[in-house]
């Protein structure tokens, strides 16, 4: 009894493995695990990427309106009858921008390039899940045929291992490392970005050409006069003050600048890399170092020897 159970019980296993891999070559088995809640996670990092990239998006056109106003702010003289040249004080606040402008770009592109990276995903992982399965069987039925091939079974087990840490990978570590990366984001440094895109939004206007002449030379609009151009002793008086409050200003928006700059750049680095590189490697190295111990495979012994060994022996090497 026992002697007929056991080869029905393989042979009934086998069935399975090659229905189970027909279904994952043919996408089928996707779906299976879809309708079975595996899309929800799919959805929710579809959210959190769009909504990420418009925010991203958002804040790049920003920037790009305050970095053409203060490029054209550092050739414009402002003042009538007297023309004041504030480029140089104007110097840090561009160069502030033009670091912020480049940090949105770029975490825009690769909040872009992560999304595109899980949608290419979403049509290989069948194929790694259907090699997982094939190299499964492959296992199974050299320990069940050939039971003395022990250099085959280790190669077996390393590439089982290789397979199965691939496709664990790509439905389950990178998904819930965009996840667990959502999840940082908007407890720690969505909160940043957001204040600093909304200190930006704030400044557009104020430091615009047209704005610094309205609010520090208001009685220079529309005294076009002779006078006004002649009494340039006067004008220089006037001016004066006007510089000190002018650069005063600007010392003040190029400090907040300066933060704000510095909590986009730290905002990105931790949502674009170090949250979803971080969970990737712990989750990567758990999952090879647990499923090598599932599996099986010894530290002391290497692919590399065993198909030396395996060469040797056949081809007299």
């Amino acid at each position: 009894m026992n002697l007929t159970a056991r080869p029905l019980a393989r042979s009934t296993a086998v069935l399975v493995l090659v229905t189970a891999a027909v279904l994952a070559a043919t996408g089928y088995l996707d779906v299976l695990i879809d309708r079975s809640g595996g899309s929800i996670l799919s959805d929710s990092n579809d959210r959190y990427l769009n909504d990420s990239f418009d925010r991203a998006m958002k804040g790049f056109l920003v920037l790009s309106a305050i970095k053409s106003g203060v490029a054209v702010l550092e050739g414009s003289e402002i003042g009538i009858g007297f023309n004041l040249q504030i480029g140089d004080i104007s110097q840090s606040i561009y160069d502030y921008i033009d670091v912020a402008w480049k940090t949105a770009l770029a975490g825009g592109t690769v909040l872009l390039l992560i999304q595109l990276m899980l949608q290419t995903l979403q049509l290989i992982d069948h194929w790694c899940l259907f090699a997982l399965l094939l190299v499964a069987l492959s296992l199974f039925l050299l320990r069940w045929l050939f039971p003395r091939q022990e250099r085959l079974n280790r190669i077996l087990k390393e590439g089982l291992l290789f397979v199965s840490v691939l496709t664990i990978a790509f439905y389950m570590i990178l998904p819930f490392s965009i996840a667990g990366a959502a999840f940082l984001s908007k407890q720690i440094t969505q909160p940043l970005v957001t204040e600093a895109q909304q200190g930006f939004e704030s400044l557009q206007e104020e430091i615009a050409p047209h704005a610094l002449n309205e609010r520090f030379f208001p009685d220079s609009q529309g005294n076009d006069s002779l006078w006004s151009y002649l009494d340039l002793r006067a004008k220089l008086q006037d001016s004066r003050e006007v510089i000190i409050k002018m650069a005063e200003y600007l010392r003040e928006v190029t400090e907040e600048f300066a933060v704000w700059t510095i909590k986009i750049i730290a905002g990105y680095l931790f949502d674009c890399i170090i949250f979803p590189f971080a969970f990737f490697i712990v989750g990567y190295i758990l999952t090879k170092n647990l499923l090598a111990y599932v599996i099986g495979i010894r530290r002391d012994h290497s692919m590399r020897k065993d198909f030396d060994m395996i060469l040797a022996k056949y081809y007299g090497r």
